[in-house]
């Protein structure tokens, strides 16, 4: 799981990517459509990455499972990525 923080200032963690769909639990929803900009905190530095929501489900801890497609992001920015995700052995 990675580190999170909207600009809005609500925080979550990303806890997977399919394609280029991240997935996050987050602190708050966010309609299907809307324009997102999110901060992870990958081991490496900070990534900037911009999104559009596809929409979130509220958790029964009160938390969202928030999908957003990414919408500007190069390859090498997605291998680290994918990297920070990845299980650890």
């Amino acid at each position: 799981m990675i580190p999170a923080r909207f600009t809005n200032g609500e925080e979550g963690v990303a806890v997977a990517l399919d394609g280029l769909v991240l997935e996050l639990v987050s602190s708050g929803a966010h309609a299907p459509g809307r324009p997102v900009e999110v901060t992870l905190a990958l081991p490496d530095g900070a990534l900037v990455v911009h999104a559009k929501s596809r929409g979130s489900r509220r958790r029964d801890d009160g938390r969202f499972d928030v999908r957003l497609r990414l919408v500007t992001l190069r390859r090498e920015e997605r291998e680290r990525l994918t990297s920070a995700l990845a299980p650890a052995p």
